[in-house]
């Protein structure tokens, strides 16, 4: 070997190193998202009281009329940030959805624990968990 190329050679086997690196990061497989089935939710949301906060940190309570074994939905009676009101919940699509009289809003659920579940979106996590009592 040259002296040129001896001098080369450990910049060659650090790139070598680097690409291998690479590649093996870029080959690893993403983690896919497991969400709750529609199945699962109704086992475990409806009967169950959860506690939870808003975005900007306000808490609430809601408790969750119990499933039927027919029909995919119920009433919530809630405790939002101490004033109470009702509500309706139902399961569409594989989603959790509510509907609050003003607005309603359908989620993908991922159970974080066997007392914890993260809300999404629109594929996107809620930034608090929501807490089963």
């Amino acid at each position: 070997m040259s002296e040129a190329a001896s001098r080369l050679a450990p910049v060659r086997l650090l790139c070598s190193a680097a690409i291998a690196a690479t590649t093996l990061l870029l080959a690893a497989p993403a983690v896919a998202q497991t969400f709750m089935s529609e199945d699962e939710l109704l086992a475990t949301i409806p009967g169950s009281t959860i506690d939870g906060k808003t975005d900007k940190g306000k808490k609430w309570a809601q408790a969750y009329s119990a499933y039927d074994g027919k029909k995919k939905k119920g009433a919530i009676a809630v405790n939002f940030d101490g004033a109470a009101s009702k509500s309706k919940w139902y399961v569409e699509n594989g989603q959790w959805c509510e509907n609050w009289g003003q607005g309603q809003a359908c989620w993908q659920v991922e159970r974080v624990s066997a007392k914890k579940l993260r809300m999404y979106l629109d594929g996107k996590p809620r930034p608090n968990l929501w807490v089963l009592r």
